[in-house]
């Protein structure tokens, strides 16, 4: 976390905005490891009096959490792991852990993500977020903010785009730590599944971004620790169906940016309980009891509508779309899963 980033974006502390509905600024508290204005090692802590919460950095990663001991406990894995291991050896662990096991779920996962977004030849997820990019009605600019980052390449194009600030947030440990290192050696690396446990390796320069604007966050989408109309814009891809309070997600969108900003959303409504509760599913249940029949996209069409008709306001409003963009996720060489994605260009409102 670069100091200039910290001054720009100005973070709260998510403890006080949940616990007591207040936004207390956060300060940089012990610097344990810095180069070159950039901290890799230390904390933020709470200015209220109250609480003083601390919260990590780790790799140059803000870790801002209201609850941070619980999303530990899942992190681990994540936040300890070594990025210094040969393959040779990271292939025999892997066959010790064995198929499913923490180490292979870890694998796995960021290897299906790592080829969406930076495969070399035509990477899914940049096809996805160009198509959706046409849909805004002017050139990003200013600071934006790109929820749900992943291992980085939305935040990256945004960058180039805007040639300002982006912060890329998300709660996997593992997937901003790989972001993080594209910032900082300027190369790519990743792995992807070839069959069962055996992975290759994958490596290349990546020149033309402008690194300096880029800064990743750990934290939470349903309470981001951010004051209100923070950023000039947001991109929000593929992370409705991936929260525990998608209304709540759009509720943050609508609170951080600013009054009549663009953001970008888009969702292939790929429900699973494991994420969300079917009780906080925009649509997907209930189909005897609504109009819609359980369409996801109508009941989202419902909440973002100018006139509210949901009768919720998020701050939000569907201003144009564009349905089925195709979005696909390589789980192996044999074995890809294709997604019909919806787009949207929301307003916030004046």
């Amino acid at each position: 976390m670069f100091r200039h980033h910290f001054d720009k974006v100005r973070p709260v502390c998510p403890l006080c905005r949940l616990s007591h509905a207040v936004e207390s600024f956060l300060a940089i508290g012990r610097v344990a490891v810095e180069e070159d204005g950039e901290i890799l090692e230390g904390s933020l802590i709470c200015t209220n009096s109250a609480c003083r919460r601390e919260h990590p950095i780790i790799d140059g990663i803000p870790v801002v959490l209201a609850d941070a001991s619980s999303w530990l406990n899942h992190q681990v894995l994540g936040v300890l792991k070594r990025e210094d291991l040969s393959d040779f050896i990271l292939s025999m662990l892997g066959d010790l852990s064995g198929h499913s096991s923490a180490l292979d779920r870890d694998r796995g996962n960021n290897a299906i993500y790592a080829h969406s977004h930076w495969a070399e030849s035509n990477p899914s997820y940049l096809t996805l977020f160009e198509a959706g990019s046409r849909l805004l009605a002017a050139m990003p600019a200013g600071v934006w903010l790109d929820i749900g980052c992943s291992l980085g390449r939305g935040t990256y194009e945004l960058a180039n785009i805007t040639g300002d600030l982006v912060v890329g947030l998300d709660l996997n440990f593992s997937m901003l730590r790989a972001a993080q290192r594209i910032r900082r050696s300027r190369r790519v690396k990743y792995q992807s599944r070839r069959v069962g446990l055996v992975f290759d390796s994958h490596e290349y320069e990546l020149p033309g971004y402008p690194f300096e604007q880029v800064s990743f966050w750990c934290a939470d989408v349903s309470i981001l620790p951010f004051v209100a109309s923070t950023f000039d814009g947001a991109v929000c891809m593929n992370m409705l169906d991936c929260v525990a309070s998608p209304l709540g997600l759009l509720f943050e969108v609508g609170r951080v940016t600013k009054p009549s900003s663009e953001s970008l959303l888009c969702t292939p409504f790929d429900w699973a309980a494991g994420a969300t509760e079917p009780a906080a599913w925009i649509g997907g249940h209930s189909q005897r009891s609504t109009p819609y029949q359980g369409s996801s996209l109508a009941e989202l069409r419902r909440i973002l509508s100018v006139g509210n008709e949901a009768g919720v306001d998020t701050g939000l409003f569907i201003e144009a779309e564009q349905d089925n963009v195709k979005w696909r996720l390589q789980t192996h060489e044999r074995s890809t899963t294709e997604y019909d994605v919806y787009c949207a260009r929301l307003r916030r409102k004046g």
